[in-house]
């Protein structure tokens, strides 16, 4: 028995390091569900505006949402890989609250927060090339706006907290 859990344990911490990487495709249909059980980190490449609004509205008909919800309860560590013109067609919520990082040009993560004011402090902690996504609900600290220069991290700025199609 205790051979069994050593195999199980170190099947899973083998799935914490590996990695995988597919293309999203409209008319085709995603990887098999075993990925979820090799590997723990996600990439999909040529995110769309379809699948994301999709996502969001948890569409279970479309079956890379159902293959993305399945991966989810998994706890899998999705990464979409997506153009810098789909910055503003993601929810500000989906950025904020879902299990999934955005990443442009497959380097650069999307990220925001969820406060009044953006301090030094907030901007510091991003990786360089970040691309910060703020309201004009929100103020960037002067300080903030020097360590971005600094960081080359974009300001992508929103009228609102909502994207484009959910107008």
């Amino acid at each position: 028995m205790d051979h069994l859990i050593e195999q199980v344990l170190t099947k899973i911490r083998q799935r914490e390091h590996q990695s995988f990487e597919v293309d999203y495709l409209d008319k085709t249909l995603p990887p098999d569900d075993q990925v979820f059980t090799d590997f723990a980190n996600v990439s999909i490449n040529n995110v769309t505006i379809n699948l994301l609004i999709d996502l969001y509205r948890v569409d279970t008909a479309n079956d890379w949402v159902h293959w993305l919800l399945q991966g989810i309860s998994f706890q899998v560590n999705f990464t979409f890989n997506i153009s810098q013109y789909m910055v503003n067609f993601i929810p500000k919520k989906m950025l904020l609250n879902w299990p999934v990082k955005f990443v442009v040009d497959k380097g650069r993560p999307v990220v925001t927060f969820n406060r009044k004011t953006v301090s030094r402090s907030d901007v510091a902690a991003l990786p360089d090339k970040a691309v910060l996504v703020v309201t004009t609900a929100q103020h960037l600290t002067t300080e903030a706006t020097e360590v971005s220069r600094l960081k080359q991290i974009t300001i992508q700025i929103r009228t609102d907290e909502d994207c484009i199609w959910q107008k």
